[in-house]
Parts: structure tokens; C-alpha cells; sequence
């Protein structure tokens, strides 16, 4: 009964909304910046500073766009032709720093999977643990490649998308809270096989974190468990 009485008098009382929606909007931006605070090393933020970076959800939103009007059609002659199903396995870092680890898989008809997880420490007290993040996403042809020595076509882009829940325990009072946000892999596929990337998280799609890795793909032997494939 209290429970019914309480949505009553909420309902009787707009004000009552306001103040419950306003407190959960302040738990939310609480939240937030107590995570970006923890998570040391360098925080990106649109509209401020200078930054060569290129926010993941723009891209990954152009590529939506285009996808109404059809398939985005495969790698070009002098791109990577996958002809077998290829993985990736890197240790993101940042600043040095490991965090966690990411495997893909690239397959034959231009679809990307793959996941992230790990456990790292931020400070001696801090330990995240990345849950299983999950990605999907396709590989996009038109995306040149571009450097300080100039454009490189024959370069493959590739991105991925994914939700990312992380864990954060404090060793000392062993409180344990969890963050949630989207996560993005994206990454150039080289003729030489050779790949770098990175995996960007964002809770808000205003400041966000990079982690970059670099490997080398190798073809699957076999269309096995998903999981065991990574081995994460």
C-alpha cells in the first residue's frame, strides 16, 4: 500500500516528479565525473582543446546514413580482399598503462566482431574490471587513411560498436560500483596484415577515453566458439 500511495501523491504533486528526476539526474552526473576523475591518463572533451582524434560516433553514425540507401559494397581492388575470415588479438594501452585486452574477428563478407575485456589497476586502491563488452560492426571501404606522410588508400577501415560495463572496486573499503557506456573498436587493415587501432569508451559522447593497440591478423583456422576464439 505504501508503494500506491507514494505514485499517488507523486502524481497529485508535479513537483514531487521534478524533485525525483532531478535527484537521479544529479546521481547520473555524479557518477559520471567521479569515473572520469579515476580513470587517469589523458580525457578528450568535444569542443575543447585540439585533437586530431576523430569522435568513433560520428563515423559510426555516417556509415548508418549510408546503409539505408544499401550495402556499403567491399574493399576496393587495391584494398585487403578478405578472402578467409581473419582475427586480431591486442593489449589496448594508455600511456603505457595495459587496459585489458581486445580480440576481432573480420570476416568474408565485411562484418566485425569481437570483444574487450580485462582487469587493470588505475591506483593502488582503484581495480576496474571490464564485463564482457561485446562489439559488432562491418568494415567501410570509402574511409581513407590518412598520416603525416600523406593518404594511404590501400588501407581497410574497419569499426565496431558495443555497450561496456566496468566494474570499479575499491581495495581498501571493498565498495564495488559499475559504469555503463558505449564502447567502439575501430581500426586499419593493412595489405601487409599488420593492424593498429584503438577502443574508445564515452558515457556521455562528450568526453571519452582512447586506448590504442597494434597487431597482426592472422587467418581462423576453423569457425569455432566465439569466446574460446579470444580467449578472454
Amino acid at each position: 500500500m505504501e508503494g500506491v500511495q507514494f505514485r499517488s501523491r507523486l502524481k497529485g504533486n508535479p513537483g514531487g516528479y521534478a524533485l525525483v528526476v532531478g535527484l537521479l539526474i544529479v546521481v547520473v552526473v555524479v557518477g559520471m565525473v567521479v569515473f572520469y576523475m579515476r580513470m587517469h591518463g589523458p580525457v578528450y572533451e568535444i569542443g575543447k582543446g585540439k585533437s586530431d582524434i576523430t569522435p568513433p560516433w560520428r563515423q559510426w553514425h555516417k556509415i548508418q546514413v549510408r546503409l539505408r540507401e544499401g550495402p556499403l559494397g567491399g574493399p576496393t581492388e587495391e584494398q585487403p580482399q578478405l578472402s578467409k575470415p581473419l582475427e586480431i588479438q591486442a593489449r589496448p594501452v594508455q600511456d603505457g598503462n595495459q587496459r585489458g585486452e581486445i580480440g576481432l574477428m573480420i570476416l568474408t563478407d565485411g562484418t566485425v566482431q569481437g570483444m574487450w575485456g580485462g582487469e587493470f589497476f588505475i591506483n593502488k586502491k582503484v581495480d576496474f574490471q571490464v564485463m564482457n563488452c561485446r562489439f559488432e560492426g562491418m568494415v567501410d571501404p570509402e574511409e581513407v587513411y590518412e598520416d603525416e606522410e600523406g593518404e594511404n588508400p590501400s588501407k581497410l577501415f574497419f569499426i565496431a560498436k558495443g555497450k561496456f560495463v566496468i566494474l570499479e572496486t575499491n581495495k581498501d573499503t571493498g565498495r564495488v560500483r559499475s559504469v555503463v557506456g558505449d564502447a567502439y573498436a575501430r581500426g586499419w587493415l593493412g595489405l601487409d596484415d599488420e593492424v593498429i587501432g584503438d577502443v574508445v569508451i564515452t558515457t556521455d559522447e562528450r568526453k571519452f577515453y582512447v586506448y590504442t593497440w597494434e597487431g597482426r591478423a592472422g587467418e581462423v583456422e576453423g569457425m569455432g566458439d566465439f569466446e574460446g576464439l579470444f580467449n578472454l
